[in-house]
């Protein structure tokens, strides 16, 4: 993968396609909580929805003007500058693309965003998820036992917390 420079853009209507194919890939849907595959429909009211709250921000990742990933900001607390983010990437994405997103999500949660404290959940049996976040430098906070019902079976949610002070020291090298 080339080290070109990684950017996040404002999810526009016109790239509503393109994300929605790439959530609804199979390699994507089977660690979402929602797991059926999302109509247009669906998804169109989805974005409306989000772009009437101004806590969220739905982002494009794209390197070289070439979308490869999504992430979702979702502010829950103004006050204590907390929030949860979720995250995907283009199933054909380079290698190496999930670390660009997520280093470059970061700086935007901690720079732009301002945010105080970052929390990501994860299935349990998404060992790809949990070993992403823990390299990133979150911490794993709680194992919800039995919290996420997929209409068949009852899974596990591991949640993760990430402060900006933890996040300046691992992005900076600070002492």
């Amino acid at each position: 993968m080339t080290s070109s420079v990684t950017e996040l853009w404002p999810l526009q209507e016109a790239d509503l396609e393109l994300v929605r194919e790439w959530r609804n890939h199979p390699d994507v849907r089977r660690f979402m909580y929602t797991q059926h595959e999302i109509t247009k429909e669906e998804h169109r009211a989805w974005f409306q929805r989000t772009q009437a709250d101004p806590q969220r921000h739905l982002l494009l990742a794209k390197r070289e003007g070439k979308p490869f990933g999504f992430v979702n900001f979702f502010v829950l607390d103004v006050t204590a500058k907390r929030a949860e983010w979720g995250f995907y990437l283009a199933p054909d994405a380079e290698s190496g693309s999930g670390q660009m997103l997520g280093s470059t999500a970061l700086n935007h949660a901690f720079c732009h965003l301002a945010l105080h404290k970052l929390c990501s959940e994860a299935l349990a049996y998404n060992l790809r998820s949990i070993r992403f976040h823990e390299r990133l430098g979150f911490t794993r906070e709680a194992q919800l036992r039995d919290h996420h019902f997929d209409g068949n079976t009852y899974h596990d949610v591991i949640c993760f917390g990430l402060l900006c002070s933890e996040w300046q020291v691992k992005e900076h090298n600070y002492p």
